[in-house]
């Protein structure tokens, strides 16, 4: 049955009658009217070409024909300080401005995949000559307006983690922090705000799965991956047509320590508030999987200051030893060429900065966080040009059939350095420090000095001392164990306590040294 037969019967007996009398001539025009008007295929026998582009451009048409209608006059009078049209009525309005099919080609086609964001359907990915599109699989109704290709910046293959089967993830970012939501986002001045796009597939197909390639004159081309196939052929060739770099993690790089035996996992799972994710450890930053993802590249990493109170970009905290946090501090960057700013740079300015704490991190990946710490410090911070970047992955290229990374192992060995001379400096401090002590003794031999006036002296400067230190008031700015959460809270008379057993320890008085004598008292008159 037709859709002209399914209207006609609601219709009124006048305009019944004159359908009846065009039907003849004009019967099949009006069924491919109606067809395109509400997406729906080509009737059988028609000679109409290219029927899904002209049925998209249809519905689009009367899209804005309904906007145009809707968004008209209102009888409700608008209040003086309301803006005048909302964030995701100005950011609509920015994606009306994309391209038309015409002008924006597509591409390459994954069918029927489910879409975590920035909508939550089955929908086909497309990804056209300038932008990417979601329509839905059988009306193929736009799900969501066109996201610009030449706005993304970051694109992540990812091996998700807490699935029964194999199963990848791709991120798309076009800024490495979330874009603002609820009333920031409506007070934002930036309309083109970009959404995150984050599907997954099965690494191992569970049902038949399709990928289109339109070749330069709009002849598709569809491919077939039967159940049970791998799927990773079909995700790259979509990644191929993104225009940027794929990060991926390696466990070269990160290798988890609480991961089970024989799995390799460049990642840590962890907990942001009460949202659980995963934090990955790449060459090029740490990535946030959670909702919404959140990339922290090594140049917004802050860099590790010359002042003993300067906190690095990436740190870990424990209080128990069973579990940790990662509290990663986001700066904006210094350029590579900076070494005269780093001069000028004060301590305020190192403690400039956003952290961000994941907590609930398995305490075992502490040892594993801290040599890919210890392995990327150096990058926190500094900003790397296009040339020089090049110019290294040149480089990099070259090394990986050769001796491997010279340049990070320079800058490594730079530290190893500095520290190998304080240790050796501290080894001659200690030496210079026993001869002064044997000196002092044999004078004090030959001189005679009395060791009781000595003791004394030197338990009246340990006490002045104790005084002066408990005057002082301790700023927590630059004693990180004074911070919320650096430590378990005590109360102050089990710390008055604790102090009062060292310091009886330390001058030999106390309840331990009666019973101590008192003892020894004992055995003697045993013994006699």
């Amino acid at each position: 049955m037709s859709y002209l037969d399914s209207l006609h019967t609601l219709l009124p007996e006048d305009l019944g009658g004159h359908l009846d009398r065009a039907r003849p001539e004009f019967g099949s025009i009006i069924e491919i009217v109606l067809r395109l008007a509400v997406g729906a295929d080509a009737p059988e026998g028609s000679s109409v070409t290219d029927w899904d582009g002209l049925r998209a451009r249809a519905v689009k048409a009367i899209d804005e024909l309904k906007h145009g209608e809707h968004g008209g006059s209102s009888h409700k009078r608008g209040r003086e300080d309301e803006p005048r049209a909302s964030s995701k009525r100005a950011r609509m309005d920015s994606a009306d401005a994309t391209p038309s099919i015409e002008q924006d080609p597509p591409v390459f086609t994954l069918h029927a995949l489910s879409v975590s964001s920035p909508v939550r359907k089955k929908v086909n990915i497309t990804v056209h000559r300038s932008s990417i599109r979601l329509t839905n699989p059988s009306t193929k109704n736009e799900e969501h307006p066109p996201i610009p290709l030449a706005a993304l910046q970051r694109a992540f293959l990812l091996s998700t983690r807490g699935k029964s089967k194999p199963h990848w993830t791709i991120a798309l970012l076009a800024t490495d922090t979330p874009a603002p939501t609820g009333k920031v986002a409506e007070t934002a001045k930036d309309t083109t705000i970009v959404p995150q796009l984050v599907f997954g597939l099965d690494a191992t197909l569970s049902a038949p799965f399709t990928t289109t390639t339109y070749h330069a004159d709009g002849t598709p081309k569809t491919d077939s991956y039967p159940k049970g196939s791998a799927s990773l052929s079909a995700l790259r060739a979509f990644l191929s047509r993104i225009p940027t770099d794929t990060l991926e993690p390696s466990i070269t790089v990160f290798r988890s320590a609480a991961a089970p035996s024989g799995d390799g996992v460049a990642g840590v799972e962890a907990y942001r508030g009460a949202k659980q994710g995963t934090l990955w450890f790449l060459d090029e930053g740490v990535l946030w999987d959670g909702k919404p993802c959140e990339f922290f590249a090594l140049e917004h990493l802050a860099p590790t200051g010359k002042s003993e109170q300067s906190y690095e970009g990436v740190r870990t905290l424990s209080a128990t030893g069973r579990t940790c946090s990662v509290i990663l501090r986001r700066v904006a960057p210094r350029p590579a060429n900076g070494k005269g700013n780093d001069e000028e740079r004060s301590d305020d300015d190192e403690d400039e900065g956003e952290d961000i704490d994941f907590g609930m991190v398995d305490g075992r990946e502490q040892e594993t966080i801290g040599r890919w710490i210890k392995a990327h410090r150096h990058r926190f911070g500094r900003h790397v040009e296009s040339g020089t970047g090049a110019t290294q992955q040149a480089s990099g290229a070259a090394d990986l059939k050769g001796k491997g990374k010279a340049r990070e192992e320079d800058l490594r060995n730079e530290d190893t350095e500095d520290e190998e001379d304080s240790d050796f400096t501290m080894e001659s401090s200690d030496d210079e420090s026993s001869s002064d002590e044997d000196e002092g003794s044999d004078a004090s031999a030959a001189g005679g000095h009395d060791d009781d006036a000595d003791e004394d002296e030197e338990r009246d400067s340990y006490d002045d001392v104790l005084e002066d230190e408990a005057e002082e008031e301790l700023d927590p700015k630059h004693h990180p164990l004074l911070r919320p959460g650096a430590m378990p809270r005590m109360s102050r008379a089990a710390v008055d306590a604790v102090v009062g057993m060292v310091e009886q320890d330390l001058m030999g008085g106390g309840k331990r040294g009666t019973n101590a004598d008192d003892e020894s008292e004992e055995e003697d008159e045993l013994d006699d």
